[in-house]
C-alpha cells in the first residue's frame, strides 16, 4: 500500500472513537496493513452485506474479480464520472478511460487521493509467481472505505504504461449533466 498521511478529520474522528471505547478499536474498523491505516467509512461485514449486492460484496468487500463483461460498465462510452460502490468516492474519469474488448473497466489513473494501491496478498494471487507478472499483484483500493476496485495490470495493447483493470461492479457511474 502507498503511503498516505491520514486527514486531520480523520485522525481526530479515530481517536475520538477509539478513546470512547475504552482505548479499543470500534467493531469493523477496516486496517490493511501492519501499518495501522484506518478508513473514513467502516462497517461490519452484516451492514455491508445489508448494502450490497452479492455480486458487489463478492467483488469489493471479498476481494474478487467479476467475470469480464458481466458488468454493464465495461463498454460504456458516456461522458461522467466513476464513484466507489460502497462510498460514492469519486475514483475515475471518463476522460481517462480506455476501451478495450476484453471485458473490464480501464483506465490511464484515478483522481487525486482517491484509490490506494498495494500488493495483492489474496491466495490467487500468492499462488503465482510474483516475478512472473508483477503487475497481476497491485490492487487498487478506495481510499475512503477500503473496497477492492482492481489491480493495476500491464497489457501489450497499451505499451509501457500501467493501467487500472477496474471491476465494474465496483463502481457507480454518474453520467456528465448535458
Amino acid at each position: 500500500m502507498t503511503e498516505r498521511r491520514i486527514g486531520r478529520r480523520a485522525f481526530i474522528s479515530s481517536a475520538l472513537a477509539t478513546t470512547a471505547l475504552g482505548g479499543t478499536a470500534a467493531a469493523g474498523t477496516a486496517r490493511t496493513s501492519d501499518s495501522g491505516f484506518v478508513y473514513e467509512v467502516v462497517r461490519s461485514e452484516e451492514e455491508w452485506r445489508e448494502m450490497l449486492e452479492p455480486i458487489e460484496f463478492f467483488v469489493l468487500r471479498g476481494r474478487n474479480t467479476e467475470g469480464p463483461r458481466t458488468s454493464a460498465l465495461w463498454n460504456n462510452t458516456e461522458t461522467g464520472s466513476y464513484s466507489c460502490k460502497g462510498c460514492d468516492l469519486t475514483l475515475y474519469d471518463s476522460r481517462y478511460k480506455i476501451e478495450l474488448d476484453k471485458g473490464w473497466v480501464f483506465f490511464r489513473h484515478a483522481e487525486t487521493e482517491s484509490v490506494l494501491t498495494g500488493i495483492d496478498r489474496s491466495e490467487t494471487a500468492l499462488d503465482a509467481d510474483p516475478f512472473a507478472d508483477a503487475a497481476a499483484t497491485m490492487e487498487v483500493r478506495c481510499r475512503r472505505c477500503g473496497s477492492h476496485l482492481g489491480h493495476i495490470v500491464a497489457l501489450p495493447e497499451v505499451p509501457g504504461k500501467p493501467i487500472h483493470c477496474i471491476n465494474g461492479f465496483a463502481l457507480n457511474f454518474t453520467a456528465a449533466a448535458a
